[in-house]
């Protein structure tokens, strides 16, 4: 990061005066009505509210210019989505997308393996929907009704599904995901293979809400095993030991069951032409 740079560019902005609540709401005004110089003023008058949330991603690794131009995208996306009917303050609500714009900037340069923007948005509208369904339905919503409340062909949904299943940290969609919360979904899709990953594999036969139908095809034990490992009992995971503490019997044992039912699972999902 150039110091010189960066000394210049506040130079630059402290020879804009902050704007009133007044004088947003008329620049926005001119600005809806196609006046360029107006939308200039009303970004100029605006910068300053870049720099503190930019600061909160300073140790991030990313260069702190880049981190303002990133901010400074998401006041410009602010400036257009405003509604001063709405009763909020503009500072309030362009600080919301300053942060939205830099933090996605961070999320995508520090993966390893990153997932575009468009595809990212998809996932995120998936949730938002699948939790939707989930609140209205009280249970899981199928793959044939995700495809109705999105308007998408069978393909692309299964394209979403098996992203979203074999993507890095994810275990349960029981958790409400929107755009003012931080989503609980990693962008890093898993360096193992899909159908090697028992994880991908206990999520997709969640999310194609089949979960308990493909856990009848096993036996008492089994089902305790699976519950206990993943979380579907009472969403807390649990190690081999602590499963085995609990159904008293090996570490190793409990290791050779959840293997043995993983396969039955996996035969399953194949049966179905979900892997």
């Amino acid at each position: 990061m150039s110091v010189d740079l960066l000394k210049l560019y506040f130079r630059e902005i402290e020879k804009f005066p902050p704007l009133s609540e007044e004088e947003l709401v008329k620049l926005w005004q001119e600005t809806k009505k196609g006046s360029k110089n107006a939308k200039r003023k009303l970004i100029e008058g605006n910068l300053r509210l870049v720099i503190p949330i930019a600061k909160k991603y300073y140790h991030s690794g990313i260069d702190f210019l880049d981190l303002i131009e990133e901010g400074n995208l998401g006041l410009m996306k602010a400036i257009e989505r405003f509604e001063p009917k709405r009763g909020y303050r503009f500072s309030t609500y362009a600080t919301y997308w300053i942060e939205q714009a830099i933090k996605r900037s961070v999320e995508v340069q520090t993966k390893t393996i990153r997932i575009p923007i468009h595809t990212w948005e998809a996932l995120k509208k998936y949730l938002r929907e699948w939790e939707k369904l989930h609140s209205k339905l009280g249970r899981h919503p199928t793959i044939l009704e995700m495809q109705k409340q999105l308007h998408l062909t069978a393909r692309k949904i299964k394209n979403i599904v098996n992203l979203l299943a074999f993507s890095s940290g994810m275990s349960s969609l029981d958790q409400p995901i929107s755009e003012d919360e931080e989503t609980s979904l990693e962008d890093v899709i898993s360096e193992k293979k899909p159908t090697d990953a028992p994880d991908h594999l206990i999520s997709l036969l969640k999310l194609h809400a089949d979960i308990n139908t493909a856990m009848q095809i096993l036996q008492e034990k089994e089902k305790r095993i699976i519950r206990l490992r993943y979380g579907l009992e009472d969403g807390s995971t649990r190690t081999l030991e602590e499963v085995g503490k609990i159904l008293k019997i090996s570490r190793e044992r409990v290791r050779q069951l959840e293997k043995r039912t993983l396969e039955k699972l996996k035969h399953y999902a194949q049966r179905k032409g979900w892997l």
